[in-house]
């Protein structure tokens, strides 16, 4: 049997990065290196499966969905739409985060953080969808009144469209979007380019969308989609972390 060559290389993170990793590392039981290669062999054979093809937006979204797979999260069928945003044990769920009245949380606000300074987008959210409003559970770059309200009607949210098709959601231009160029966001918020990730729990219930935003027309990257998966993969985890506390506690 030929002996298969290995090669070393530097990988250079910013502290709040690596410190993301680290703690996720952890929470697997596993080192960081180790979870730094698999999580570079697994994009990789995403990016490999997925390349060549000729919708763009769709391939996107395709590639975050091959990503949460990889990484062992339950990826509903997005051509079964949810019928409906009052299902009630994802409303269940969603009031065992606790986050639904107002609560601010410090690690999602460290992962939305870190999600906006990655990519350089203005606004980036971790907002929770229910079947009357979206809450903000914490939000970088967000006007006023909505940072203060901390929440808006869901005919308001780009995000509730990301828990009705359970995936991803990739949108270079609101304006030009069928299902998105009549909503109210676009003047109030100013939401033109928008990247919506699902946050999923184990158990498969989409609770709402790490999202971040640009004001103006945004050719969004592969790279850009992989490492807003990664870091709404630690927001689901965590808000799993959330909710089985909450129920261990009843």
């Amino acid at each position: 049997m030929r002996a298969m060559g290995m090669r070393a290389t530097t990988v250079r993170f910013s502290d709040d990065v690596w410190n993301l990793v680290e703690h996720e590392a952890t929470a697997q039981g596993i080192s960081a290196a180790q979870f730094i290669r698999d999580a570079a062999l697994l994009r990789a054979a995403v990016l490999i499966g997925r390349r060549g093809h000729g919708d763009e937006m769709a391939e996107l979204e395709e590639v975050a969905r091959g990503a949460l797979r990889a990484n062992g999260r339950p990826v509903p069928d997005p051509a079964v739409p949810d019928p409906v945003l009052a299902e009630p044990r994802r409303l269940a769920a969603l009031a065992h985060t606790g986050l639904m009245d107002g609560q601010k949380d410090a690690t999602l606000d460290r992962l939305a953080r870190t999600a906006g300074k990655l990519l350089d987008a203005p606004m980036a959210l971790v907002s929770l969808v229910d079947h009357e409003r979206q809450v903000f559970a914490c939000s970088i770059g967000l006007p006023s009144p909505w940072a203060e309200l901390g929440q808006t009607p869901s005919d308001q949210s780009f995000c509730r469209h990301v828990v009705a098709r359970r995936a991803p959601l990739v949108v270079e231009d609101a304006r030009r979007h069928p299902d998105l160029r009549d909503n109210p966001s676009i003047h109030d918020l100013g939401v033109i380019a928008y990247l919506g990730i699902p946050l999923t729990t184990s158990e498969g219930i989409v609770l709402g969308s790490l999202c971040v935003i640009d004001h103006v027309p945004r050719v969004w990257s592969r790279s850009d989609v992989l490492a807003i998966t990664d870091l709404a993969e630690a927001a689901a985890l965590h808000l799993d972390r959330r909710i089985i506390e909450a129920t261990a506690a009843v």
